[in-house]
């Protein structure tokens, strides 16, 4: 008997309680190694180990590779079979009788009619063909050899109906595939469902038989559990009383192991988008904006440059490719195209307006003024505007800005002039001083050009018409002057801030020296000391000498104290000098020169 199983069959392995299987000795077990993730363009290969009988991955394969190239979970169950089949006679090669091939069956034996032996449904035969059996069934040969016997069975329509039956001895607790081989006898859609039983229980699922002399295996794996013996029994669902006619052949029941593993594939989706293609001016330049569904994709574009973002600068395709952490890369591609401008605008001319009148104007001169289908809009004054002319001159102006766009070919350029006031008035003046210590005598120098009015506000209180006010004298404060200076209805305005503060006198630095300190640790006049007031803690040094005039402290702190030691060690009694010269809060500068008596007992 050939034991290895279809794919019909070991699919059903895949998804089974691996409890009912023991494992193989004296191979390798199956390792399909750690979980990984792919490039959706790359395919690797998953490999079981050799030395199994047969090999069933959860996908239809039943080679011990699989090459794969999707996300999924893989699962491989590889598994030997037991030398000895528990089935007496599953090839039926015993006689022509079920006695003879040691089963029994809720079918009966064929009786004869109108198309032979096997006339009737509910009946069988042991035969070496099936034609030889009924008129209306196909010539073919038995699975085992091809001219062997098999049992030819007109199938019932009563479901649930035994159509093979055999008790085996079981070891418990040991797993077995029991498995057969079944075709159609006729070809007539109305097929056979043919389902495994042990011990009245269905294992397996139900099962149709193929096309006729088309041999297929049927088979399920079981665990004995308690069980010492096996009533194995294979039954007929089908309801159908025309067609319903098959063949089976090759019943094995034997002990199997196994060696199973199963791995995730992830697939690294990763995707990217060079955005749509673009149509721009060359003065009006756009960019290209790359996406991708991962967040932490690197770009590279065909340009070399390695942002999202890029300006196109000539026509063409850009190409942009997108790396994931994993190394796995895509691209897409957006096309470019720049129309160029071979014009401009050369210049803009305004002629300005005169105050109180709006007949100033603004027009444009073109580099190459020969372009036909030139088209051209000024408007203002201001953006937010109503009035405009497409004409390249705009007349009776008031004054502000014009806004200009010239068109040709599909592109545009842009320019603004400022319409002013012919012999504007400008407002300036001076005030002297600005800043300084309250009271404070300010002066005004009147500056202003173009202007026959005046209107001040010194920011005291104080306004008038006059050219020039009259000194003020300002107290502590901050004060905002303002003149408005114009000719007729033309004004223009100008402003100075004036700062002054109260003076305060910082108070000038004191110091305090004792002519004795006496470090013996009693914590009383143990550190030499200033008693200083109101010195600049930024300005400040002081060195104390010994009677050989070698520096034994130092300090910039006038919150300094020396304790009488000397890198550590206590100094000698004895007279010491000091200097120091430093800085009081209010800037005055003081120095000066003692001597301090140490003395430790």
């Amino acid at each position: 008997m050939n034991k290895l199983l279809s794919l019909l069959i070991l699919t059903l392995l895949i998804g089974v309680n691996t409890n009912s299987l023991a494992q193989c000795q004296g191979v390798d077990e199956v390792d399909l190694g750690v979980d990984t993730t792919i490039c959706s363009y790359d395919t690797i290969v998953l490999s079981g180990p050799q030395g199994y009988d047969f090999y069933q991955w959860s996908v239809i394969n039943d080679n011990d590779s699989l090459w794969v190239s999707q996300a999924g979970t893989y699962t491989l169950m590889a598994g030997n079979y037991g030398n000895t089949n528990l089935v007496q006679f599953g090839d039926f090669e015993g006689g022509n009788t079920n006695t003879a091939n040691s089963f029994t069956s809720d079918y009966i034996p064929g009786q004869g009619g109108t198309w032979g032996l096997l006339s009737n449904g509910g009946q069988y035969a042991i035969s070496t063909n099936p034609s030889l059996t009924h008129s209306n069934f196909v010539t073919c040969g038995d699975h085992t050899s091809g001219s062997g016997n098999m049992l030819v069975a007109n199938g019932s329509w009563t479901p649930n109906t035994t159509v093979w039956r055999q008790t085996v001895n079981v070891t418990p607790n040991t797993g077995y595939l029991f498995s057969f081989w079944a075709t159609n006898v006729v070809n007539n859609p109305a097929v056979s469902y043919l389902q495994l039983y042990i011990n009245n229980v269905p294992i397996g699922d139900t099962n149709v038989t193929s096309t006729a002399c088309n041999w297929g295996e049927i088979g399920s794996l079981w665990n004995s559990g308690s069980a010492t013996t096996a009533q194995l029994e294979i039954k007929n669902h089908s309801t159908a009383a025309s067609g319903n006619d098959f063949a089976i052949d090759d019943i094995f029941f034997g002990e199997v192991c196994y060696s199973l593993d199963t791995i995730v594939i992830a697939e690294d989706q990763i995707s990217v988008n060079a955005g749509p293609d673009l149509n721009f001016c060359e003065n009006e330049p756009e960019q290209l904006t790359a996406t991708s569904n991962d967040p932490n994709a690197q770009f590279e574009w065909n340009t070399s440059e390695t942002t999202a973002d890029i300006t196109p600068n000539a026509d063409g395709a850009y190409t942009v490719t997108a790396t994931s952490n994993l190394g796995c890369t895509v691209s897409d591609v957006a096309n470019v195209d720049i129309t160029e401008m071979n014009w401009d605008i050369d210049s803009t001319f305004v002629q300005n307006t005169n105050c109180e009148a709006t007949d100033g104007y603004v027009g444009v001169m073109l580099d190459n003024p020969n372009n036909l289908n030139t088209s051209f809009l000024w408007y203002g004054p201001g953006q937010n505007t109503s009035n405009f002319i497409n004409a390249s001159v705009f007349g009776n102006l008031g004054t502000g800005w014009y806004y200009l766009e010239v068109s040709f070919d599909g592109c545009t350029r842009y320019d603004s002039a400022y319409v002013d006031i012919n012999n504007a008035p400008i407002a300036d003046f001076t005030a002297t001083p600005s800043t300084g210590f309250a009271p404070q005598t300010v002066s005004f120098t009147n500056n202003s050009q173009n202007t026959n009015s005046f209107q001040w506000d010194l920011g005291n209180g104080v306004t008038g018409t006059d050219e020039t006010p009259a000194d003020q004298v300002y107290q502590e404060g901050t004060y905002e002057v303002m003149l408005v200076a114009g000719d007729g209805a033309c004004t223009d305005t100008a402003y100075q801030t004036l700062v002054f503060e109260i003076q305060v006198e910082l108070p000038g630095a004191n110091v305090e020296v004792a002519n004795v300190f006496t470090p013996n640790g009693d914590n009383q006049n143990d550190e030499f000391f200033f008693e200083v007031v109101n010195m600049d803690p930024e300005n400040f040094e002081l060195i104390i000498f010994n009677r050989w005039g070698e520096q034994v402290f130092a300090s910039t702190s006038p919150d300094f104290k020396w304790d009488g030691k000397v890198n550590g060690k206590e100094a000698s009694e004895g007279t010491y000098f000091y200097i120091y010269k430093g800085k009081g809060l209010d800037g005055v500068e003081l120095e000066g020169q003692g001597f301090v008596q140490l003395v430790r007992n």
